[in-house]
């Protein structure tokens, strides 16, 4: 480790001490996350430390609130170790997904937990500073609903459609969000959203929730697929998301080959006389409920459909070989119907082909990835705060 100077130029070991506590702390944070209890001989041995120390780390973490002593155990011979448990409730932050039909809000304790949510429904065409109004209100909204009183927030995530660049401004954006590239979150949010905002785009941030809170969580390598009114990618490689060197990882290619998946769908939603104009949101829900329903036609164009996206994402599945890719978003909703044609169809053009699996996140899914967003934020200012 590198030391720090004193004045006079020699070592600060002050200095060095404070930084090894913090580092110390931060490491047994992870391991109280991840395990119901732990004994202090037990975390000395997980963060690789002396058991003294390990007792001052625990004994330090008890001060501020971050862990809970527990009763000891029942039943053991001498004297019981000290047993702890990581003290979720000590914080919380907050994740919102701004959409072109909702901007949702939901706050999470310090394990990813949501404990409260509040929804606010918007349209595509609203300007944005109307929208930018929407997700003030969602947050007013959620830190009044009756599940949130007492929370204390330190952290606010934001997932958005568009490319999103390090500092937290959407850099571009599809036609779907009216005015909305340029948009600068950490600024436009300072008055209204606790602590600092961290920003990331909505389909990146739903593929962190689901290989972190979902289906995905034993997955080293995967793709997610968002199915919903638009398609989306998201890449997550050796057990992290993986953005890109812009941001931009997983952003679809014009006249790749994406649309004649939805134009199936918009062709027999139109040729069976239904009402309103046809949209890919409409078309999909119409098709999957007839499906569902025993519709044979709406069956082959449901499988048809699942068919034409599997082969517009053979060429990622060949680059990228992932363990699984997750279907998500809300035509995932239609289960086997879609996933099993799909996969088949997998099979048939990659030579090693992923597992597929379908979202258990749902519409949540890029509001619980802003929510761990922000809790990776809080993890790193408390891994480099100073003493």
């Amino acid at each position: 480790m590198r030391s720090t100077r004193s004045p006079d130029g020699g070592s600060d070991r002050s200095g060095d001490a404070s930084l090894l506590r913090r580092l110390n702390a931060a490491a047994a944070l992870r391991v109280l996350r991840e395990r119901t209890e732990v004994t202090v001989p037990e975390l000395a041995a997980l963060i690789g430390v002396s058991r003294p120390t390990a007792q001052d780390v625990a004994a330090q973490l008890l001060r501020e609130g971050r862990v809970v002593e527990l009763e000891p155990g029942a039943g053991n011979v001498g004297r019981p170790a000290r047993r702890f448990r990581f003290r979720a409730e000590a914080g919380h932050v907050l994740g919102v997904d701004v959409g072109a039909h909702k901007v949702l809000a939901l706050a999470a304790d310090l394990l990813g937990r949501t404990v409260a949510s509040h929804r606010v429904t918007v349209t595509p065409e609203l300007p944005a500073g109307q929208r930018l109004d929407a997700v003030r209100a969602a947050i007013r909204g959620l830190l009044a609903e009756p599940a949130a009183a007492g929370i204390r927030p330190l952290a606010t995530g934001v997932g958005s459609s568009g490319m999103v660049d390090r500092a937290g401004r959407v850099v571009t954006v599809s036609d779907s969000l009216p005015g909305w590239s340029g948009m600068d979150f950490p600024a436009r949010l300072a008055d209204s959203a606790p602590g600092a905002v961290v920003v990331g785009n909505d389909i990146q941030l739903a593929t962190l929730a689901e290989c972190t809170a979902g289906v995905g969580v034993d997955l080293d390598d995967c793709l997610y697929l968002y199915i919903g009114n638009r398609l989306g990618i998201g890449v997550w490689l050796h057990g992290r998301l993986h953005r890109g060197h812009h941001g931009a990882a997983g952003e679809m290619v014009a006249d790749d080959g994406w649309t004649v998946p939805y134009q199936r769908l918009l062709d027999w939603f139109a040729g069976h006389g239904s009402e309103g104009a046809p949209t890919r949101e409409n078309a999909a829900h119409a098709v999957v409920t007839a499906a569902a329903a025993g519709d044979r036609g709406a069956a082959y164009t449901l499988r048809a459909f699942a068919e034409a996206l599997a082969e517009s994402l053979a060429r990622h599945v060949a680059v990228l070989d992932p363990q699984a890719v997750v279907l998500g978003g809300g035509i995932s909703r239609a289960g086997a119907l879609l996933s099993e044609p799909f996969a088949a169809r997998l099979a048939e053009l990659c030579p090693c082909p992923p597992a597929v699996r379908l979202s258990v996140l749902g519409e949540e899914s890029a509001a619980i990835g802003a929510a761990r967003l922000a809790l990776q934020q809080v993890d790193q200012v408390d891994e480099v705060k100073p003493a």
